[in-house]
């Protein structure tokens, strides 16, 4: 299976169009806090798309893995685990698990795809009510067919870490932005490992139930 650049593009560009016609059909300003939309419990679904570009990190990544441009979709489900905290600080916010699936298709040095999903832990910054920063860490899992010289195709770890941010223009609808380092190896289990790490920059939506 392989990805073409062109043909990738048509489809992140197509579920941008989609989502700009949904998000204008419905469009009203927020006017209620948007911080109860986080908490215990509470949900939300999201879908980002962006750019990834491989980089050489220490002792590992230094081969063509460091090479790589890649398109990225990663659709996800966000659920709250625990109450907002620290509510008289500036840090007040609260803890959420991200159940997220990833799609990359990459165009350098050579075409190639990598499928999976991750389980991220995610701290929303609630100081506004409607900018919301966050931070997040977590471990992913997929399959990898990049077709490189120094890292194996097959099952790979991806574990990862984001900065981003939410801006609320409706009371449930908000647009993101984020800068992702994302690595993907295989811990040795089939050599070459020499790993993948990419700066992948991010936009996209969220919508939260209530």
């Amino acid at each position: 299976m392989y990805l073409g650049r062109s043909a990738f593009l048509r489809w992140v560009t197509l579920c941008g169009l989609l989502l700009s016609v949904y998000f204008y059909s419905t469009v009203s300003i927020a006017k209620a806090d948007t911080r109860e939309n986080f908490g215990y419990g509470e949900q939300y679904v999201f879908l980002q798309s962006g750019y990834g570009r491989g980089f050489e990190f220490s002792f590992v990544g230094s081969g063509d893995g460091s090479d790589v441009s890649y398109m990225a979709v990663f659709p996800g489900f966000g659920v709250g685990i625990s109450d907002v905290l620290a509510t008289e600080s500036w840090y007040r916010g609260n803890f959420d698990l991200i159940l997220q699936a990833e799609v990359i298709g990459n165009f350098q040095p050579v075409g190639g795809y990598s499928l999976g999903g991750a389980f991220l832990f995610r701290y929303n910054f609630l100081a506004s009510k409607k900018f919301v920063p966050y931070v997040e860490i977590g471990l992913g899992f997929g399959y990898l067919d990049f077709n490189l010289q120094d890292q194996s195709d097959g099952f790979v770890f991806s574990p990862q870490g984001s900065l981003g941010a939410h801006y609320f223009i409706t009371d449930d609808f908000a647009i993101n932005g984020a800068w992702k380092v994302h690595h993907m190896s295989n811990s040795g289990i089939k050599q070459p490992n020499n790993s993948i790490n990419a700066n992948v920059f991010l936009l996209g939506v969220s919508y939260f139930f209530k």
